[in-house]
C-alpha cells in the first residue's frame, strides 16, 4: 500500500508540473491574441494548440460520465489548469503524508 501511495504522490506532483506548463502555454496563447480567446475551452485548446495530447479526451469520455466530461472539456483552459494543479498538489501531499505514516 505504501508503494502505491508513493506512486500517487510523486506522479501527482510531476503531473502538476506538466499541467503548469500547459496552463502557462494557454495563458501565453491568450495574451498573444490580446485576450480575444479568453473563453478558449479546454477542448479547443487541446485540439488547436497541443494536438499530441488530445487523446486524453477519449480517455476521459471512457472513464467519466459523458455529461461530466462534456462539462469539463467545455471549461475555459485558464480556469481548468489552476484548479487541476491545486487538486493534484493536494492529492499528492495527502498520499505522501499517508505513505510517511505507514512507514512509521
Amino acid at each position: 500500500m505504501r508503494s502505491f501511495l508513493l506512486f500517487i504522490g510523486y506522479s501527482s506532483y510531476i503531473g502538476s508540473m506538466g499541467d503548469g506548463l500547459l496552463g502557462l502555454y494557454a495563458l501565453w496563447v491568450l495574451i498573444s491574441n490580446e485576450l480575444a480567446l479568453l473563453s478558449l475551452s479546454l477542448n479547443d485548446f487541446l485540439a488547436q494548440y497541443v494536438e499530441f495530447i488530445f487523446w486524453v479526451k477519449r480517455v476521459a469520455f471512457y472513464v467519466m460520465p459523458q455529461g461530466f466530461a462534456k462539462w469539463l472539456f467545455g471549461l475555459p483552459a485558464v480556469i481548468y489548469f489552476p484548479v487541476r494543479i491545486l487538486m493534484s498538489l493536494v492529492i499528492g501531499w495527502w498520499a505522501l503524508k499517508k505513505a510517511a505514516q505507514l512507514k512509521s
